[in-house]
């Protein structure tokens, strides 16, 4: 074997260290897409193996099945972007393609023999596999990273028509004298490899910041009620609060206590209560959506933050809310208990200028407080709260008065 040959077995091992890392990828987050890239990388591994030891003389197999493992190799690598960024990979539209291609090839290597044409053929089929793929996920590319991916695939299918040609050009002409079987295997051999090296390595930064991305998402988020938990809540509040609530520069917050959740709780059973938080974090995330989101703050206390809507947009969100909630009926499982109705009482704050997220939530709380107060099941607002202490005042004047208009007339 020929001292470059060692040389060339550096394809192979990079291909292979590339499917180990995405083998590792899918033991973390089992993915079909990442098993199949790293199925890719390993068949592109035993391509580069069983062409390199053709070139020595020893002939494992003949070129036909060689170029169809190299043809599978593409067909997987095509597949498994396919599957990750559409959520499905047409099988049967990526088998006629492979079967056309080796159609051609065969064709033309059994006419014609190992020579420019042959050539042309595997690689131009390569080419068109890559460019299937491309052509399928072209508008499922939603971050940087992915538009990354896309333009270095581009860049590797290209290079799949371009390369055959530019050596062909080089070499004189697509004559029978001038194709150098060593030349021509070589450049393949530079070429694939720094593409495999560079699109490898942009393909683990974009599955490893999947991963982080969905870790991130999972610590802000509540697994019981499905919403963002406080942390997660008050992360999400803070750029909003920063940028000033947009054009409108509204930003409301309604908060949501379950009445009597802990007398249920204890009553019903801990399921129960679970149930309970489930529901409402369910009619809560149907309506968090256009400028809202929401949170579970607290055991049995929830909180939405709406942008760009007023005090009385809010308070009505909260009034369908507060009515969905009341008309459910929540079944603990008991045949002979029957589903209990539960409901839920709601304080509206709006924003002042300069105010934080703190203040704004204290506010709400307050006015969450008076809705209990006033027998719960209801909704209470910043501005009901002026008004009760007015009306606290005008009664205790009332009351004042009535005292001694009492006693100046026992006197």
């Amino acid at each position: 074997m020929q001292a470059e040959a060692y040389f060339q077995f550096m394809n192979p091992l990079i291909f292979l260290l590339f499917a180990a890392g995405f083998f590792c990828i899918h033991a973390i987050r089992p993915s079909r897409a990442v098993l199949l890239l790293a199925l890719s990388y390993v068949v592109g591994a035993a391509a580069f193996i069983v062409d390199i030891f053709a070139q020595a003389g020893l002939h494992l197999i003949g070129s036909i099945p060689i170029t169809a493992i190299y043809a599978g190799t593409a067909m997987l690598f095509s597949a498994a972007l396919t599957l990750h960024y559409r959520g499905h990979a047409p099988w049967r539209l990526f088998g006629s393609v492979l079967a056309a291609h080796m159609a051609v090839y065969s064709w033309c290597y059994l006419t014609f023999g190992y020579g420019w044409g042959s050539s042309l053929a595997a690689n131009f089929g390569c080419g068109v596999i890559f460019g299937l793929g491309l052509f399928l996920i072209r508008k499922h590319m939603p971050r940087k990273i992915d538009k990354a991916v896309f333009w270095l695939c581009a860049v590797g299918a290209f290079q799949c028509f371009a390369r055959p040609l530019l050596v062909a050009y080089f070499s004189g002409g697509m004559t029978a004298e001038t194709f150098d079987l060593p030349v021509f295997l070589m450049v393949l051999q530079f070429v694939v490899g720094a593409c495999a090296v560079v699109l490898g390595m942009t393909l683990l930064v974009a599955f490893s910041s999947e991963i982080v991305s969905d870790l991130e998402q999972r610590s802000a988020t509540d697994r019981l009620s499905g919403l963002l938990n406080r942390r997660g809540f008050e992360e999400a509040a803070e750029p909003i609060f920063e940028a000033g609530g947009g054009k409108d520069g509204f930003i409301t917050v309604i908060l949501v206590d379950i009445d009597h959740f802990k007398r249920l709780n204890d009553a019903k059973g801990h399921a129960f209560g679970d149930m309970v938080i489930a529901e409402m974090g369910a009619l809560l995330g149907q309506y968090a959506d256009y400028g809202r989101f929401a949170g579970r703050i607290g055991g049995e206390e929830f909180a939405m933050l709406l942008v760009g809507e007023p005090l009385d947009a809010a308070r009505d969100v909260a009034e369908a809310i507060r009515r969905d909630f009341a008309a459910l009926r929540v079944d603990n499982g008991d045949a002979d208990a029957g589903a209990y109705r539960v409901t839920a009482s709601f304080g509206v704050a709006m924003r002042q200028p300069g105010e934080a997220l703190r203040e704004l939530m204290t506010r709400a709380d307050e006015a969450l407080y008076l809705a209990k107060a006033k027998g719960r099941n209801q909704i209470a607002c910043e501005t009901d709260i002026m008004v009760h202490k007015l009306r606290t005042v005008s009664d205790g004047a009332s009351a004042e008065r009535r005292k001694f208009r009492d006693a100046a007339l026992s006197a």
